[in-house]
């Protein structure tokens, strides 16, 4: 799993789009995080993967949980 994919599976599951995670953050532009969504970039720095976690409610033990163990967290019921 790469961190697109744990990108695009957060931007999913809460409903909002690039440019609503880029407007969230401030000071990233809808660009970087199409770059992240593409895979161009692959990993963004520590200080942004926080700053996008944040802005997604999520928190970045979670998020490279999912990159780590290549799963999807468990669905709250």
């Amino acid at each position: 799993m790469e961190y697109a994919d744990v990108l695009r599976y957060y931007l999913d599951k809460c409903g909002i789009t690039q440019a609503e995670l880029s407007r969230r953050i401030g000071g990233t532009s809808r660009s970087t995080i199409g770059e992240l969504m593409s895979g161009r970039s692959k990993t963004p720095s520590v200080y942004k993967a926080k700053a996008i976690a944040d802005a997604l409610g999520v928190s970045l033990d979670e998020m490279v949980d999912m990159l780590v163990h290549d799963t999807v967290p468990d669905e709250e019921q």
